[in-house]
């Protein structure tokens, strides 16, 4: 690849990924601030508790990947197309399956709120496990919400707009923050007032996403009722390439959850770390995501358009590209990593378990996630969704699970071995998904017109 091919990949993946990786990092910030703030005002067990139900809430967010994704995938290729018609039929069909499977949720989540819990930390302490039941039952409001407010974000990235989310996103994490300081910091409202500061401000996202979409939109406007009217034909399309990464990204999800469950046998220090480890990861991995989110938009486009002698090339790119970004700023990090720990004012027994485990990640994250997680990506934009799904489910019960089983509880390792298992997953993820993507078994998948 000549230095020019270079200058102009780099320019057209960044402009899509840059607002994207804004977003992200505006995310993971407010998500850190939060877990710093209860660690400050209230302790180590609503710590844990925050870090049992977030594992739940991305599982939750997990099943709504069919309309995220499906919806994505779906308007990038018709505006690649040029058919905008189509695009906004689908975005509108997409949002509607959103609210319906949205509310379906929630009632879920009301009923069995206690038995969810039980069933899943029945070893964690008495007080953890009553800030977890507070914590999940006020934010049960906010995930149809949120599955709404994503989906609407699914649409806009689609066109090839990253920056109305971001700047939607920024403003959705101002609100958190303010309210954040008032309802924990001012008024010590403790566990409720982080679920509340979380719920208000998606519902504020909610609202000027909705509006940036009707009113505001330049690529396309779902500004009509029509585009709303049930049209199972384009509802079948959005499924079709999305109900496999949904099943995917639950069970991987469900994956994460068991490992979560792991821990908390250990002990409550080591939920803690682990909470505050995986916030950390998030931040990590926000070039890596980003990456992973634009890399699609641009091959669902080059799909739409016929471009497929140009989708491994982009692909692998991209992989490139998230290799240079996670160094970076795992490097930075780790430079920083005491005060950036001391900011989470953990105990001295989490601070037995935290180095190990986010050090440990900044180092072997480069080299084995981009290719895990950005070629599958890719692969669903060509349409390949089911084999993205099985190697993903498979490596997650056989290689994460079962080696982080083994490492963590038999071998005695405790979280670190838990973590180990993840990376694994990783090697194996990356093992199929490379070869999948340079022999080109993905080709002739796109997206047909449902009747």
């Amino acid at each position: 690849m000549t230095r020019s091919e270079i200058k102009i990949r780099s320019r057209e993946l960044l402009k899509i990924s840059i607002p994207m990786a804004i977003e992200h990092i505006s995310v993971s910030l407010m998500g850190m601030f939060s877990i710093m703030l209860i660690s400050f005002f209230v302790g180590e067990h609503a710590t844990s508790a925050m870090g049992m139900v977030d594992a739940i809430t991305h599982l939750i967010l997990a099943l709504f990947a069919a309309l995220t994704t499906g919806g994505t995938i779906v308007v990038s290729q018709y505006m690649g197309r040029q058919d905008r018609s189509s695009a906004k039929r689908a975005g509108g069909q997409a949002i509607m399956l959103s609210v319906v499977a949205s509310l379906v949720m929630f009632a879920v989540i009301a009923i069995f709120r206690d038995g969810i819990l039980n069933l899943l930390f029945a070893d964690a302490e008495a007080y953890v496990m009553d800030a977890a039941r507070t914590f999940l039952t006020i934010l049960n409001f906010s995930y149809p919400v949120v599955a709404v407010t994503l989906t609407v974000f699914g649409i806009i990235r689609g066109t090839g707009d990253t920056f109305a989310p971001m700047m939607i996103s920024l403003i959705m994490n101002g609100f958190n923050l303010i309210l954040g300081i008032l309802l924990i910091g001012v008024f010590d409202l403790g566990v409720y007032g982080a679920a509340w500061s979380l719920t208000i401000s998606k519902v504020v996202g909610l609202v000027c996403a909705g509006w940036f979409l009707v009113k505001r939109a330049k690529n396309l406007r779902i500004n009509k009722f029509e585009y709303f009217k049930p049209d199972f034909g384009r509802q079948k399309a959005i499924l079709r390439l999305g109900l496999p990464t949904s099943f995917e990204s639950g069970l991987f999800q469900a994956g994460r959850l068991i490992t979560q469950v792991m821990i908390v046998t250990i002990s409550t220090a080591a939920i803690a770390a682990n909470t505050i480890g995986f916030t950390m990861m998030n931040f990590a991995n926000v070039p890596g995501m980003a990456l992973a989110t634009g890399a699609m938009i641009l091959v669902g486009q080059r799909i739409g358009r016929g471009e497929t002698q140009d989708v491994v090339k982009t692909s692998m790119f991209s992989v490139g590209m998230g290799f240079v970004f996670l160094m970076a700023l795992g490097l930075l990090i780790i430079l920083f990593r005491n005060p950036i720990f001391s900011a989470f004012n953990p105990t001295a027994e989490t601070m037995e378990y935290l180095p190990t485990i986010v050090i440990s990640y900044l180092l072997i994250a480069p080299f084995f996630w981009p290719a895990s997680f950005v070629l599958p990506a890719c692969l669903r934009a060509t349409g390949d969704v089911i084999y993205p799904m099985v190697v993903s489910i498979s490596t997650m019960f056989a290689v994460r699970i079962a080696l982080g089983f083994v490492f963590g509880i038999v071998l005695g390792w405790g979280i670190a071995g838990v973590w180990m298992g993840m990376y694994l997953d990783w090697v194996a993820r990356s093992a199929f998904f490379v070869p999948r993507m340079l022999r080109g078994k993905w080709k002739g998948k796109g997206i047909k017109d449902e009747k």
